[in-house]
């Protein structure tokens, strides 16, 4: 039998889903999780609200996004990526149009709570995360830290443009822009997040294809390339049942949780601190640009190292930097900007976990098992805006909101140090400190 070797080279799809990945990832973090601080102030003013009320609707979100995330991974699993960040970007796109048109606390209550809240909570990342998990796997760590810096770019990007759109037309006229603008970008987008390299005939991280061989009935390949290759990974049922799994979910859900309680007020904490709101404004823009160099330098470690190891490292460091913002009394721009790259080692320890659940526990069900991480995040997130808002109400400081998330930073650390391993590894990867993703459980 003669081998057949073809010469004609593609880039490979998945660095496209790497690329859309990007895109999609700016959205929730460039105008809600990080651009909400932006409107945060004049919504309250012009509402005649206290921030604690302000905050409740994003604190009760959680409830929901807590049931409905297990869902949304099942959908990822079962329709694919692609359909579910299309489902998401509608519904998203209506909650900033009916936003631009809120005249009461209850109308603005029930927007955020119902409408725009779960699509930029679950639709968003899960998709992209999923995806990207699904076509790499020996590259899976720099895969996802290139993906993670979608949240930087949205962060240092839309963030400030949603900023001066809001200071030069209102913010009113910038929250029916936004949802006319997710409309026309990317509903197109998300019909190109295919589900997996095996759907389109190819293998992981570009991996040639098996060679064709001649023989007297034609060309054949010597081994299928097809969903057959993820047939042996761990199912949810047995993946529930270890205390690695609840450990790296902990350890990431406690990391979300202290994002979410503190990055909606982080231009009121500029505030607080001494930074006119006009300049921090601005300069929350910077907060998610050290994620790009700090998430690549992580991803490539945990590429070449413990994953765990590097993961734990960033918990650690960025809870030195929660408490280096609670003991100075005010604080100049440059070292609000050291406090935003300590705080950069948490989030870009974040693809390093996604990296880990699919290393061990596989690519069939990583919609599931995310959506149950993500039920956990969102449950242990209930009430932490509202939280960090009745604290200031209360004592106007933000002191008791920041001295826990510092321990609750390290603590997320600590859990990605201990985490023990499901899966064996084979000789190849041990080298390089990941998982072989297909390897048998021990």
């Amino acid at each position: 039998m003669i081998p057949i070797v073809g010469t004609r080279k593609r880039v490979f799809y998945g660095w496209w889903i790497v690329v859309i990945s990007v895109l999609v990832n700016a959205v929730p973090a460039g105008l809600y999780f990080i651009g909400f601080s932006v409107l945060f102030l004049p919504i309250s003013r012009d509402l005649g609200i206290s921030r604690a009320a302000a905050s409740l609707p994003f604190s009760l979100t959680r409830v929901i996004s807590g049931v409905q995330s297990p869902f949304i991974g099942m959908a990822i699993d079962r329709l694919g990526p692609g359909k579910v960040l299309f489902a998401s970007v509608l519904i998203a796109g209506l909650g900033f149009v009916l936003l631009s048109f809120v005249d009461s606390y209850l109308m603005f209550f029930l927007v955020i709570l119902l409408v725009l809240s779960p699509p930029m909570i679950s639709g968003f990342d899960s998709t992209s995360i999923t995806a990207t998990c699904q076509w790499f796997v020996k590259k899976r760590g720099l895969a996802l830290a290139i993906i993670a810096m979608g949240f930087a770019l949205g962060g240092s990007v839309l963030t400030p443009l949603l900023a001066i759109a809001s200071d030069a037309f209102g913010w009113r006229n910038t929250a029916l822009g936004v949802g006319l603008l997710l409309w026309l970008i990317y509903l197109p987008l998300s019909t190109r997040l295919h589900r997996s390299p095996e759907d389109r005939g190819l293998l992981p991280d570009g991996e040639p294809p098996p060679p064709m061989v001649q023989d007297s009935s034609g060309p054949k390949p010597k081994t299928a390339v097809g969903p057959s290759s993820l047939s042996e990974e761990i199912s949810p049922r047995r993946a529930f049942r270890t205390s690695t799994y609840w450990i790296l979910a902990f350890s990431l859900a406690m990391r979300g949780m202290v994002f979410t309680a503190i990055a909606m007020h982080m231009v009121a904490i500029m505030v607080w601190k001494g930074i006119d709101e006009a300049t921090a404004g601005l300069l929350i823009g910077l907060f998610a640009l050290p994620w790009i160099p700090v998430s690549l330098f992580m991803g490539w470690m945990g590429d070449h190292w413990r994953r765990q190891r590097v993961a734990a490292m960033g918990g650690i460091v960025s809870g030195l930097g929660m408490f280096l913002l609670a003991f100075m009394d005010r604080v100049e721009i440059w070292q609000m900007i050291a406090v935003f790259v300590l705080w950069a080692f948490s989030e870009g320890s974040l693809p390093l976990g996604w990296a880990m659940l699919a290393d061990q526990f596989g690519r069939r069900n990583l919609g599931v098992l995310r959506g149950g991480i993500m039920g956990l995040f969102s449950f242990l997130s209930i009430g932490t805006p509202l939280y960090a808002g009745w604290i200031f109400d209360k004592f106007e400081s933000y002191q008791w909101l920041i001295i826990p998330a510092g321990f609750i930073l390290v603590a997320a650390g600590v859990l990605n140090w201990i985490m023990p391993q499901v899966k064996a590894r084979t000789k190849s990867s041990s080298a390089s400190g990941t998982a072989d993703p297909l390897a048998p459980a021990t």
